[in-house]
């Protein structure tokens, strides 16, 4: 089923409430004025083993005052991607932009934000890096393959995918990883035997850059690096075949793609500067956001689903309450110098794991 997309809402300068159509099937418009006050806290986590200060901000919706940052960097390269661990104790970061020959994938203990015990090294850039639902396996993809970690004995076993991999992600139950390839593939493998099972692929479609399951695990949503205009799929994984295409324009960028832990809720990202919030079911967009000033680069909800974050090119990451299906800014965090790469919410939802450009990793935590 085609998408149908309202006409997109300008926030020119501070992001405002979104209004929609009137709909009395859906949840009343939560005002502004209900937005509670959040104090965060910001650590930075240094790539080394000593303990790294933190740096305490005060931030309020719709404040015109900046927090305070504290940048710590990274040596040897930036965070592509960041993952908590299921248990909320580990932050893992796969880095890209590595120069020389170094170790390209961190971890820390995020209570005392110091580094863990040292991991095999990983020479190749990492474009994607994911706990397993159980938290007993890492999964990892890069330049030259998709690697298995078990975290208890850290060895691996290595996925064969036949080109580079751009994206990946587990399936709820954690039985299936999809992937997403260089060669205009997704596929699914079996995790207890290691086996591909599937490979989900249409006419027009090339580079896989983006996968993500819905929270049922019965949906796949994929973005392609092809010209239509509608190159985020929604796969019924029943049948194995595209059951909503949604109208994201991409103007030569990508579609980072997430899907909230409640309901149909999904949300995309595009180079046209604009944050897309979806009914999966039938295509429809509750939201179109225009307050990101750059390519909208990554997203992320919290657990509860209640909150979108979104990070992009303008540097900085925004924060929107989605509790009633009306999405209007909750925060903007600012600090990093450079695009925004990468967001994780940790399991119990009250801290957000920002990387970026600028070879910086933070934690913005919610007290």
């Amino acid at each position: 089923m085609d998408s149908v997309e309202p006409p997109e809402i300008d926030t020119p300068s501070t992001p405002r409430l979104v209004e929609h159509d009137r709909n009395p099937a859906r949840p009343p418009v939560k005002s502004p004025a209900t937005v509670r006050r959040r104090t965060l806290l910001l650590a930075a986590l240094a790539a080394t083993g000593a303990a790294v200060p933190v740096a305490v901000m005060e931030s309020r919706a719709n404040s015109a005052a900046g927090p305070r940052t504290t940048v710590f960097p990274l040596p040897h390269g930036h965070a592509g991607s960041v993952a908590f661990s299921p248990d909320g104790k580990t932050l893992a970061a796969g880095l890209s932009g590595v120069q020389g020959i170094h170790s390209t994938l961190r971890l820390w203990d995020v209570a005392q934000g110091t580094a863990t015990t040292p991991w095999p090294d990983q020479v190749e850039e990492l474009t994607k890096v994911a706990f397993s639902p159980d938290g007993k396996t890492l999964a990892m993809t890069g330049t030259f393959a998709v690697s298995l970690w078990n975290v208890a004995d850290r060895t691996a076993i290595a996925l064969p995918h036949p080109r580079p991999t751009l994206d990946l992600a587990f399936a709820p139950d954690g039985r299936t990883l999809a992937t997403g390839g260089r060669d205009g593939t997704a596929r699914l493998w079996d995790l207890p035997t290691h086996t591909l099972t599937t490979m989900l692929t249409t006419q027009g479609m090339t580079e896989v850059d983006a996968v993500a399951f819905s929270p049922d695990g019965r949906t796949l949503a994929t973005d392609s690096d092809d010209l239509t205009e509608s190159p985020v799929r929604l796969w019924d994984l029943r049948t194995h075949t595209v059951a909503t295409t949604l109208d994201a324009p991409r103007r030569h960028g990508f579609n980072p793609v997430a899907f909230a832990s409640k309901g149909n809720i999904m949300a995309t990202g595009s180079a046209d500067n604009i944050v897309r919030v979806w009914d999966s079911g039938t295509g429809y967009v509750y939201a179109a956001l225009t307050g990101h000033t750059g390519p909208v680069t990554t997203v992320a909800f919290s657990p509860d689903g209640d909150t979108l974050a979104t990070g992009s090119e303008d540097r900085t990451v925004r924060l929107w309450d989605t509790s009633s299906l009306d999405v209007f800014p909750l925060d903007t965090l600012t600090g990093h110098t450079d695009t925004v790469t990468t967001l994780a919410f940790s399991p119990d939802g009250k801290t957000l794991a920002s990387g970026s450009l600028d070879a910086t990793v933070r934690l913005w935590s919610n007290r």
